[in-house]
């Protein structure tokens, strides 16, 4: 996970007041170098001016600044003010997010509702991360008995004494692999299925 949920949350706060307080012409006179006032052609809602982002002939780039959202029929794309500031700057959103909140004074802002239901979260995912631990101990030492079984056997008497333990070598690595996958959902997978297995109380 690249954001933590707190990171996600207050950023969803941020880009939401960053709207809120630059508009898209703003965004364009700023970053953009452009004088809308000269150049603009009104449609109703929305008007046209040339591209900012490519050399056009002809005015082919919408914008709608009561949505503050903006289009280029030539092929640059379209989105929204924090995505047209990325482009004219050749920022990632993330970082015309970061310069745009620093230059705009907007500090991250949490609710009490939305502080609390985050402390909880964090709460159950350090349980998980406790218990995904203790799960990863338990097939970490059942391959390290396995492997200094195989290391006495001396005869295909001692080899036949293993067959039928032989195949949990593999079950173990799987899940091993999969415990400390990047991708969280199958880490949980893993840690239902495993923890009734290796520890007394069901998640």
């Amino acid at each position: 996970m690249t954001f933590s949920t707190k990171e996600k949350k207050t950023s969803y706060f941020v880009i939401d007041e960053i709207k809120e307080r630059l508009s898209i012409e703003d965004a364009l006179i700023q970053y953009g170098g452009l004088k809308l006032k000269e150049k603009r052609r009104f449609y109703g809602k929305s008007y046209n001016i040339k591209c900012p982002l490519h050399d056009d002939l002809n005015p082919s780039f919408t914008i709608w600044p009561k949505t503050k959202s903006w289009k280029c029929h030539a092929g640059c794309g379209s989105g929204d003010v924090i995505n047209l500031v990325s482009k004219l700057q050749g920022f990632s959103n993330t970082e015309a997010k970061i310069m745009l909140q620093k230059q705009l004074g907007i500090a991250n802002k949490w609710s009490a509702n939305d502080y609390s239901e985050w402390q909880n979260e964090q709460k159950l995912l350090r349980g998980f991360e406790e218990t995904k631990d203790q799960i990863r101990l338990e097939l970490l030492r059942y391959r390290n008995l396995f492997n200094q079984a195989m290391k006495q056997v001396v005869s295909f008497d001692d080899l036949d004494k293993l067959v039928e333990v032989y195949h949990l070598k593999p079950m173990i690595e799987k899940y091993l692999e999969k415990i400390d996958s990047n991708d969280f959902e199958i880490q949980v997978a893993a840690v239902k299925h495993l923890k009734p297995l290796f520890l007394e109380v069901n998640i």
